[in-house]
């Protein structure tokens, strides 16, 4: 028999560990006007508010969701609304700003942001409106490989493209989107630790040695599938609460309920409490049982 054969009440015990995430917006909406916590003078679903999610998944690579929130708060505020003309502004004066910030010392992609940033500002002008262009597209797929064509270390060498992904999933999520067209049987969600310490845990991957996939193209694929058997037409419902699986709210890779540094789990928090999970009772993670 197969693993979803032998599995059908762990399958509806995660259905419904999903379902109970779908009132919650993605965690980098609470950071726009009319939300929970603002940071940015923008709503989320303006013009300006996208830019800033595209410059979000532009950068995010091997540095914290936190830090680079706080670096995008920096440069909107110190540039105001010419942070959405870099590409017209001098590049040496966008890279004193960002050298200015010392806890990005360390951050490899850090001489390759202004490029990156003033890339992002030349596809503005180039699509114009991002939703009316993504309407354009043939599929989703298709903005994918746009995104990572056209925009600076977005994902043009990458087999799995795993930052156009998340933009396009952001936009899915956006008020008053209906996300189930762009999730067909072709386009895949970005693979994230969250969620592979919820299926080597819950899912498929439990108690195996070997991962059944040789590239990451293929193991990409494979979480894919499982969201769609679970979801059929709606994989996207799995992103929050897969990805928030065992997150420590501090995002430290050493972090643990063990720990001092350790506040919570995100899952946690956004449920309210680990009594609140369908799946507490088999959670390594819980901390209220």
């Amino acid at each position: 028999m197969t693993w979803v054969e032998n599995n059908t009440k762990s399958i509806q015990k995660i259905r419904a560990y999903i379902s109970d995430f779908q009132p919650h917006k993605p965690t980098l909406f609470q950071f726009f006007q009319g939300e929970e916590n603002p940071l940015f003078p923008d709503t989320v679903g303006s013009d300006r508010g996208i830019g800033i999610l595209l410059f979000f998944c532009a950068l995010y690579q091997n540095i914290s969701e936190s830090k680079l929130i706080e670096l995008l708060v920096f440069l909107r505020s110190e540039f105001g609304t010419d942070l959405f003309k870099l590409n017209r502004l001098p590049f040496e004066e966008l890279q004193k700003k960002i050298d200015s910030r010392k806890e990005l010392s360390v951050w490899d992609l850090k001489s390759k942001a202004p490029g990156i940033l003033r890339s992002v500002c030349d596809f503005f002008y180039a699509k114009g409106r991002v939703p009316r262009w993504i309407e354009s597209c043939l599929d989703a797929e298709q903005c994918v490989q746009i995104l990572s064509d056209e925009i600076f270390m977005m994902g043009k060498t990458s087999s799995t493209k795993g930052k156009a992904r998340y933009f396009i999933w952001l936009m899915t999520q956006l008020p008053g989107v209906i996300p189930d067209p762009f999730w067909g049987n072709k386009m895949n969600l970005p693979v994230t630790q969250g969620q592979v310490r919820f299926l080597r845990e819950f899912g498929p991957l439990k108690d195996k040695k070997k991962s059944p996939w040789n590239t990451p193209e293929e193991k990409q694929d494979y979480f894919n599938r499982f969201y769609r058997m679970l979801f059929p037409g709606k994989s996207w419902m799995v992103y929050i609460s897969l990805d928030s699986y065992l997150k420590p709210t501090r995002e430290s890779s050493k972090s643990s309920f063990l720990l001092p540094e350790f506040k919570s789990w995100r899952c946690r928090d956004l449920l309210g409490g680990c009594l609140n999970c369908a799946l507490v009772a088999d959670c390594p993670g819980r901390v209220e049982f």
